[in-house]
């Protein structure tokens, strides 16, 4: 089986495909995504403007295609939550559209798409929801990474489409089997213990910042405030951003377990995430893109248990 990736990133959704036998090519803007997917044995990946339609065909084959993707959230994100025409003014707000203009076009016998809540109440999403249903079994809802075994309580939203066909709603029996792969979370110390003796560079992207005024604001942490927080060792992380941004300290940080006062790592961030010990980065990458594209994935912990319903149910078709 066959799955087009949109909007790939670092290749969290497409992953967890290509754990079950899906064979895989990602599309996405950023030049290097060939490299990362290619290193990481997830597939190939094609550089491409997503907002232009033409850019993606549907292969020549037999084999049922699965369309997957997560068109960037910006517009919908908690910072940039506005009044739908401010929202709908964003650069990336177009790209919701655009995700749909191809599962139109490429007609999959499934689809599955993840971005924020907010998206779930956008305009957009609910004229495409309703175009699709003609051709499609169309059910949507939150996902909480923790729920089925990540170390992150990071909330999603999903719809997932299949064709119609049968009397059966497949798209409501997905997320009825989800259920079945439930499974208890890591928390923050379980997801960071294998990394706990090593130092600055001697694992693949166990890097992190010079932050120089952490110490300035100390106080700030130890009372969570103004996004200033310290990972709880004893649970799953909160969903966060980009560690460039959002400074979010090592749960052990100068507090006698050996870790400087310091954010957690790029690694770090990963194995929260739920990405495993020899998924890596092509080298050279800065450190300000590999936060971010750990910030916009999708948990592969997930991912995985996603791609196994699906493949399940396009083999009872």
């Amino acid at each position: 089986m066959k799955v087009i990736d949109l909007f790939c990133g670092m290749g969290g959704l497409a992953l967890g495909f290509a754990r079950n036998g899906f064979e895989v090519t990602g599309y996405d803007s950023y030049r290097r995504v060939g490299e990362i997917l290619e290193l990481n044995a997830i597939g190939k990946a094609e550089v491409k403007d997503l907002s232009l339609q033409g850019q993606v065909s549907r292969p020549l084959s037999v084999e049922p295609l699965v369309v997957t993707g997560g068109p960037p959230c910006r517009p919908w994100s908690n910072v940039n939550r506005r009044p739908d025409r401010y929202r709908q003014a964003h650069r990336d707000y177009a790209l919701l559209e655009s995700y749909f203009r191809y599962v139109r076009k490429l007609q999959p016998e499934a689809f599955l798409m993840e971005n924020v809540l907010p998206v779930s109440t956008d305009a957009t999403f609910l004229r495409w929801k309703n175009s699709l249903a003609r051709l499609y079994w169309i059910e949507s809802g939150p996902i909480r990474y923790s729920d089925f075994g990540a170390a992150t309580s990071r909330q999603r939203f999903f719809v997932v489409g299949f064709r119609r066909g049968r009397r059966v709603n497949l798209a409501k029996e997905f997320f009825e089997r989800l259920d079945n792969h439930r499974a208890p979370a890591q928390t923050v110390a379980q997801a960071l213990e294998y990394l706990l003796p090593l130092g600055y560079g001697e694992m693949a992207d166990h890097h992190w910042p010079n932050f120089r005024t952490i110490n300035n604001y100390l106080d700030k942490y130890s009372e969570n405030r103004f996004g200033w927080y310290r990972l709880d060792p004893d649970r799953p992380a909160p969903s966060f951003g980009s560690v460039m941004k959002t400074y979010i300290l090592h749960p052990y940080a100068g507090n006698g377990h050996g870790i400087p006062q310091r954010v957690i790592s790029v690694r770090e961030a990963m194995s929260i995430m739920g990405f495993d010990k020899e998924f890596r980065f092509p080298e050279p990458m800065g450190m300000k893109h590999r936060y971010q594209m750990v910030a916009d994935a999708v948990s592969p912990v997930f991912s995985s248990v996603a791609a196994r319903v699906m493949r399940e149910l396009l083999y009872e078709l």
